[in-house]
């Protein structure tokens, strides 16, 4: 399952705000939480959030998106959001007010089926990456976005939020990266800042295309639309990674 919240920020003081990111904004979240609960989030290998940080613009403000894929736990952020009304993001010296929280709940692999149903029809899709993404591969941080690596990064995603509608196909993956490629991009480098490191990345956008038969194609347009929730690649917990799908 997925609880979706979104989060309408408003800073107290203008010119401060661009220091904000989501690596900040995830300790906001765990100080928002009982102590036993941000405790178990620090110490859990693989959290089950991933969570980021936008700007807004039309309502002068900032979007914070925050999945969660445990239901006991986005019970507990939900009422956590709710008793909120304002915080302090000490490293970014920073007062944010909650505006608005929203809620979408994504129960299924039909609610996901439902989505990319209707991406269906198109050859080509425009995969928006809005904060910092990184692939890792060998030890290493890629500085270019790697089909196959998105892919068998969101088939794992996949597995993990949905464990009870697995793919274990692992023939259908390799058909899969095999039938899917990048036609076009306009990306540039970034730097992401967490912890006294600098990760390396990209962000701005790829055309994906495809040759694939329309059992795969469902299959590569359901991971896709995941990713909008999981993000893509690493420390997406943290602010990374953060995914929009544009059809084109």
């Amino acid at each position: 399952m997925i609880d979706h919240f979104s989060v309408l920020l408003q800073p107290s003081a203008a010119g401060k705000e661009q220091k904000l990111n989501g690596y900040q904004l995830y300790g906001c979240l765990l100080e928002m939480l009982p102590s036993e609960t941000a405790e178990w989030l620090h110490e859990n290998s693989r959290t089950p959030i991933s969570q980021n940080i936008i700007a807004c613009p039309a309502e002068n403000g900032f979007l914070w998106e925050i999945n969660v894929f445990e239901e006991d736990l986005a019970a507990e952020i939900s009422e956590a959001l709710v008793k909120t009304k304002e915080f302090y993001a000490q490293k970014a010296d920073i007062l944010l007010k909650i505006n608005r929280v929203d809620l979408q709940s994504i129960k299924n692999f039909s609610d996901i089926r439902s989505r990319s149903a209707a991406l269906m029809e198109k050859k080509n899709i425009r995969l928006n990456f809005l904060t910092a993404t990184a692939l890792k591969q060998n030890g290493e941080f890629l500085l270019f976005p790697d089909m196959e690596l998105i892919l068998k990064n969101l088939w794992n995603s996949w597995n993990t939020i949905f464990p009870e509608t697995p793919f274990d196909d692992k023939d259908a993956l390799r058909l899969l990266v095999r039938g899917t490629y990048i036609t076009s991009y306009h990306l540039s480098s970034s730097i992401y800042r967490m912890k006294g490191n600098n990760i390396r990345g990209f962000y701005g956008n790829i055309i994906i295309g495809s040759r694939l038969s329309e059992p795969m194609k469902e299959l590569l347009y359901a991971l896709l639309v995941l990713s909008e929730y999981s993000g893509t690649g690493v420390k997406t917990t943290l602010g990374m990674g953060k995914t929009a799908i544009q059809l084109s």
